[in-house]
């Protein structure tokens, strides 16, 4: 049995299917949704957060529909289909948000804050959405005016293209890293499924990762004697077992360190520090695991 697990490379093609699902279901929604919470919301530090929601939750429906349901086993393919549903769902955010533009209405608010008025015309969007180079024209001439401002001062030019680039970036990469790290997870080619994923609760934190790393490779039980659940969660350092089992008797363990700090408001956080990733199991290790 291999020390750890390898995706296969392998994939099916009904993923196109399920891809062509969620780009003409899931992405034109999240478009619109993020397109107005932008356009209404005029405070930049909120929209920071907006946008990583955004690349977020193409992610999300990128790996749990096309990845999983299409059984991607390539974390390069999955990473490439990431990008592709970013750039789409990016595309119709900007036909739909270009929309608002040009049937913005009266404002309100001051010099330093407002809000305008807008909604959209649904078969002028899609019109837009089938004219990219209208929607690009658009965007070149927003660009030079700018629609919004900081301080008072409207945002356009190279500036505006820099934030625009930045938002590209963010949704562009959370978008790509997610369906990546979904297609890496362990399958059973001989079962055509993935793993059971069980996340066991929190165990004390582990001090010596290249201890435990070499007593699970030699199947030393004696390890997991030492591991301790009886800790807080929400205060302490602990660490985090995630248990990948399948039918075909191979199992697969991973194991990260939370680790409890205090910012400078004096809330508790935890940074996130990986022992082991998809490291091969004993069946009778997961059964000590599991009854722990």
């Amino acid at each position: 049995m291999d020390k750890y697990y390898k995706p296969s490379g392998r994939f099916s093609l009904i993923f196109l299917i399920y891809f062509l699902l969620v780009s003409v279901i899931a992405f034109p929604i999240l478009g619109l949704i993020y397109a107005y919470f932008i356009w209404y919301i005029p405070f930049i530090y909120i929209n920071f957060f907006i946008t990583i929601g955004f690349g977020f939750l193409i992610g999300f429906f990128i790996s749990i529909i096309v990845i999983k349901k299409g059984k991607v086993r390539n974390p390069l393919l999955g990473f490439i289909i990431g990008l592709v549903g970013a750039f789409l769902a990016l595309y119709f955010h900007w036909a739909i948000w270009i929309d608002l533009v040009i049937n913005a209405g009266e404002s309100y608010g001051s010099n330093r804050i407002g809000i305008t008025v807008s909604n959209i015309q649904f078969l002028q969007v899609f019109s837009l959405i089938f004219r990219p180079d209208l929607v690009f024209e658009y965007i070149n001439q927003v660009n030079g005016y700018g629609t919004w401002g900081i301080r008072g001062a409207t945002v356009s030019g190279t500036f505006l293209w820099i934030i625009w680039a930045i938002e590209f970036i963010i949704v562009v990469t959370i978008s790509g890293f997610l369906p990546y790290l979904e297609a890496k997870k362990p399958f059973s080619e001989s079962n055509n499924s993935w793993y059971e994923e069980i996340i066991l609760p929190p165990f004390n934190h582990i001090e010596n990762k290249q201890q435990i790393i070499t007593d699970v490779l030699a199947g030393n039980r004696d390890i997991f004697d030492l591991l301790n659940k009886n800790v807080d969660s929400e205060k302490d350092s602990h660490s985090v077992f995630t248990l990948y089992k399948s039918k075909s008797g191979k199992n697969y363990l991973s194991i990260d360190n939370k680790i409890s700090k205090i910012d400078n408001k004096g809330n508790i956080k935890f940074d996130s520090n990986q022992v082991v990733e998809y490291i091969a199991v004993s069946s009778e290790l997961s059964r000590l695991l599991l009854n722990k």
